[in-house]
């Protein structure tokens, strides 16, 4: 890495708080000494369990995308199926659970794409985004009580342009299709 050991960008940790939980997620004072001035700071954390997306693909080069109501938007959003990985599951865990109960989709093949940081700057957690190939619809749809959401299927030479024009808006879950395209882009013809 050029410019230096980053050491000198690490902030010294002096005491932490729980400040208030939300059940999704909890809000963390964290008191930290600049490596720069010496001066204590106080900042808001976000706690919050680990994030998981998947990007199923059908045999006819489809992917399935959930369409649902967004609250903290109040907008209808197009996205792959996804959600927090649950206590005691791993993230492929979770994101298998995720994909049939959202879309009623299963797949056989599961391949971790990437883990990334959503917004380092106030979540302390991860996000996992996974392939799911040869997805086939096994009828269980089964979403939260707290989700309305439609399956639909969309060919994927057609999601860049979706995302292009804004129809696929999400930050996180545009990554997670970036991860996706990289990967094809990179992998041998079959």
């Amino acid at each position: 890495m050029e410019g230096g050991s980053d050491d000198r960008l690490v902030w010294q940790l002096v005491d932490s708080r729980k400040d208030r939980g939300y059940g999704l997620f909890s809000v963390r004072i964290n008191r930290s000494r600049s490596p720069r001035t010496g001066k204590i700071h106080e900042f808001q954390v976000l706690d919050s369990p680990d994030w998981v997306a998947v990007i199923p693909v059908t045999p006819t080069d489809e992917l399935v995308m959930v369409r649902q109501y967004r609250h903290g938007t109040a907008s209808i959003s197009l996205e792959p199926p996804g959600g927090l990985v649950k206590h005691g599951n791993t993230p492929e865990q979770s994101g298998r659970e995720e994909l049939e109960e959202e879309t009623g989709y299963q797949a056989a093949s599961f391949e971790l794409l990437g883990c990334m940081d959503p917004m380092p700057a106030l979540f302390t957690n991860r996000y996992y985004v996974f392939l799911a190939r040869d997805a086939v619809p096994t009828g269980r749809l089964n979403p939260d009580e707290t989700e309305d959401v439609e399956t639909v299927l969309i060919p994927v030479a057609r999601v860049k342009e979706m995302i292009r024009s804004g129809e696929i808006s999400s930050s996180v879950m545009i990554a997670a299709l970036h991860l996706f395209f990289d990967h094809r882009e990179r992998e041998p013809a079959e």
